[in-house]
């Protein structure tokens, strides 16, 4: 015997939000996997789920999905495979890919003597983009009150303004707003107190 060998070369791909680590090892004893990020290893959880499938001679694959990946996520990833006769390691480095950059803070802007307020929020992406809202953590309910516009942005031609536009603000529309802006290979978000004098 001998210890466990790669197997072609380790791969990095990223679908719906989700980077997943695979790696092709000869060998392995499955029940001898561990996955490292730097120096802390993996413990599995919602957003963390680890895989393996029988690739026939004796070859293992080895998956890590590492889901709604975001920049803090990125760096490098390792992967050890043991048997009786010793280990091996599989390094993977993970780009934070492209999310959308914000270039801008958020900010408000009072329209028709303070009757229509707008949360406006500048990001730009090489890769289409879509926005998300939401109020206290939940997603923000959209009505003919409250409503989400995209438009290009004027100072940046790469770039998209998302607007959470209030009609007649009410008190209960003083909140913790969020805006997520994700493509397929990040997401980042920005965040603002809506409060009323």
């Amino acid at each position: 015997m001998a210890p466990p060998s790669i197997y072609g070369e380790p791969k990095i791909r990223s679908e719906n939000g989700s980077v997943f680590l695979e790696v092709i090892v000869t060998g392995a004893d499955v029940s001898k996997i561990q996955w490292f990020f730097g120096p802390d290893e993996l413990e599995e959880n919602e957003f963390l789920k680890f895989s393996n499938s029988d690739e026939g001679g004796n070859r293992t694959k080895f998956v890590a999905e590492i889901k709604d990946f975001d920049k803090p996520l990125a760096g490098e990833y390792k992967a050890v495979f043991a048997n009786a006769d010793g280990e091996n390691s599989s390094n993977f480095t993970v780009a934070a890919g492209n999310a959308p950059d914000f270039h801008d803070k958020p900010h408000i802007v009072q329209r028709d003597n303070g009757n229509v307020i707008v949360i406006k929020v500048r990001a730009k992406s090489h890769l289409e983009m879509k926005a998300e809202w939401f109020k206290d953590e939940k997603p923000v309910k959209f009505t003919d009150r409250v409503k989400a516009v995209v438009k290009k942005d004027d100072k940046d031609k790469d770039g998209f303004q998302f607007l959470l536009e209030i009609t007649g603000p009410q008190k209960d529309d003083e909140a913790k707003y969020k805006c997520v802006v994700k493509n397929s290979e990040g997401q980042n978000q920005q965040a603002l107190n809506l409060v009323f004098d």
